[in-house]
């Protein structure tokens, strides 16, 4: 009976299911997850394909029923990265014992792969056979942080599985269960509450079609609808309209997850409201809803949207006797261009992201530039990560300098990707990709590593590394920093850890919680790139900071504008009242340090001051690796 639901459910969606009981026995599992963790939709049994969903670390602990769905990082047992919406509901209504419904979607393959070489003759298509680092949406950096557990690592203490979590030594035959509980069922017996289970799984599969907070279709369904419309004809008609909720994240943080779901509840009610009534509605998880225009092209689409982002704007949600006033940011893809559902929500999901970078509450078009970037912003990536993996990357170094005395202080750590792969990229190429995803943070302590092993290898002064977003955002980063100095028995005071200005404004809590970690460590915690926004100046007062550097499009100009000396000149003395170091950027000729010295700035960088070398020439090493090693540095740990 089991074994039949398993199929029913996996007939009905290339979602994974998995059910496990009240006392963390994985009870079931569908096809689709079996799939995604082991590679293969033909186990050897139901109780393997149990027993692979356990050892596979997925990062469950801690979901609860009735929450949004959270957005996680996995590692997989064969040491792919995969970003996991995940779903978790109660299905035990009317049975003897409880029963958690969890439902796994791997996002890369719903949208960064499937975006890639969907396009002919598109730069995405060199990178076919490299594999994609996942990527978070920047302007939602915190879904899914706050939960316990995080991505766990094979069978480790994050998800099921790992030590305790499955018995299977001699004399047992072992089933799956929770860390923590020593429940065993034998391998060649039934399933836990095989009845119970059935009706769950039957439940399960009738619900991939159905919302149960919204009634609209869920993704999966109306995938089916959008794959008739663009496959197997000549030109489709109507357009795809993806819709996220701003900040609904906040709402739920601040105001309880009742808010949260009033909010997603007006905005489908409004959907039916302003639409024709054959008009496809879908919510596809979380805060993201999706219209299916059955007329028209993107032009009409890209009018229906922006009315519909003044609508939402117009109107109050209550719950609670609480009221919220959203908005909601909009994708639109004309159904013309897409060869397929997955083609056209990658590309509405693409045109989304633009309208939220641009401000939120508005629409946008989808156009080709947007493909470009996008499959431009993969293949970097991979080139980054392929390169760090391979021993490609390396550090250049710009000298820090003492203008009176003109002696070099310390040096800023440039990376480089020097992987004999055209076009050769510089920082700007690459660095700007990596800022918000995990590999910036693999990136951030690769260059600690070396920083570390450098000041070992007897370079003087202090080394600077710049800090990318994902790192402020990894709660472990700054315990990592601290770690990797103890062991090579290196003074933090050595080692200045650069936080950009617009990472401080966009991360202000996670920013101030790393700078006083590592400041409080005795480390030289700056802010970069200081340009006199309203935002860098409350992150100038707000964090605690060892110095500021100015941003070199105030430096040049500070010998020939009175309004940019001005500017420099009220910085140094917020900075000096502060008890802080002013650092210049930028320094390119010879009639700037003068300046400088004459508004006290008396620390500078700058191809005038000093050009950037490599660090293996600094050292007199080898030209390949860029220290010797001196302590492990283990790659992207």
């Amino acid at each position: 009976m089991i074994a039949g639901v398993a199929g029913l459910a996996a007939a009905a969606s290339s979602v994974g299911m998995l059910i496990v009981t009240a006392d963390g026995r994985v009870a079931w599992v569908n096809d689709a997850l079996v799939e995604l963790v082991t590679g293969t939709r033909d186990p050897d049994s139901p109780f393997e394909s149990r027993l692979a969903v356990a050892e596979a670390g997925l990062p469950l602990t801690g979901l609860h029923p009735g929450a949004p769905p959270v957005v996680l990082d996995w590692i997989a047992v064969d040491g792919t990265s995969h970003l996991l919406r995940i779903t978790c509901r109660d299905m035990s209504a009317g049975q003897p014992s409880e029963l958690l419904l969890f439902e796994i979607v791997d996002l890369a393959d719903e949208a960064v792969a499937s975006s890639l070489g969907l396009l002919p003759g598109s730069v995405g298509a060199a990178v076919d056979a490299t594999p994609v680092v996942p990527t978070r949406d920047p302007d939602d950096p915190a879904e899914g942080t706050d939960l316990p557990g995080g991505a766990a690592a094979p069978g480790g203490a994050g998800g099921l599985g790992g030590a305790g979590g499955l018995s299977d030594g001699a004399g047992s035959s072992g089933d799956v269960v929770l860390p923590g509980e020593d429940a065993v069922v034998p391998s060649d017996g039934p399933a836990p509450d095989g009845g119970a289970v059935a009706e769950v799984g039957a439940a399960a599969a009738a619900g991939v079609s159905t919302d149960p907070l919204t009634g609209l279709l869920t993704r999966y369904a109306m995938a089916e609808d959008l794959e008739i419309r663009t496959t197997g004809v000549q030109t489709a008609v109507g357009s795809l309209l993806l819709l996220d909720v701003d900040h609904l994240a906040d709402v739920n943080d601040l105001q309880g997850y009742s808010v949260g779901d009033a909010v997603l509840r007006a905005v489908a009610g409004l959907l039916r409201e302003e639409l024709p009534a054959d008009t496809v509605l879908g919510r596809l998880g979380g805060d993201e809803f999706a219209v299916l225009l059955r007329e028209g092209g993107g032009d009409e689409g890209l009018a229906i949207a922006e009315r519909l982002c003044a609508a939402v704007a117009a109107r109050t949600a209550a719950a609670e006797e609480v009221a919220v006033q959203a908005t909601v940011s909009i994708g639109v893809v004309p159904l013309e261009l897409a060869a397929g559902s997955e083609a056209a929500f990658a590309w509405a999901d693409l045109a989304l992201r633009e309208a939220k970078r641009v401000g939120r509450n508005r629409a946008r078009l989808f156009t080709r530039e947007q493909y470009d970037e996008a499959a431009l912003r993969v293949t970097v990536t991979s080139r980054v990560a392929a390169a760090l993996d391979n021993g490609q990357m390396s550090l250049d170094v710009l000298p820090v300098v003492d203008l009176a005395s003109r002696e070099v202080i310390g040096f800023e750590l440039l990376s480089r990707l020097r992987d004999g792969i055209w076009p050769e990229l510089g920082p700007r190429g690459f660095l700007a990709a990596a800022e918000h995803t995990d590999l910036g943070l693999h990136l951030d302590r690769w260059v600690v590593l070396r920083a570390v092993n450098a000041l070992l290898s007897g370079l003087s002064g202090r080394l600077y590394v710049n800090l990318a977003a994902r790192s402020l955002r990894d709660p472990a980063f700054g315990d990592f920093v601290l770690s990797t100095l103890r062991d090579g028995r290196v003074d933090p005071s050595r080692l200045g850890l650069e936080i950009s200005e617009s990472a401080a404004v966009a991360n202000p809590d996670a920013a101030r919680r790393l700078a006083e970690q590592l400041g409080a460590a005795g480390c030289a915690v700056l802010l970069d790139d200081f340009g006199m926004t309203t935002g860098a100046v409350t992150a100038l007062r707000n964090l605690p900071l060892w110095a500021v550097k100015i941003d070199t499009g105030l430096v040049r100009t500070i010998d020939t504008s009175p309004r940019d000396r001005a500017l420099v000149e009220a910085v140094v003395q917020i900075a000096r009242s502060a008890g802080m170091i002013v650092i210049a950027e930028g320094v390119d000729r010879a009639t700037l340090p003068p300046t400088l010295l004459d508004i006290g700035v008396g620390i500078a960088q700058g191809y005038h001051v000093g050009r950037p070398r490599r660090l293996t020439e600094l050292l007199g090493g080898p030209d390949g690796d860029d220290v010797t090693t001196v302590m492990s540095l283990g790659g992207r740990r």
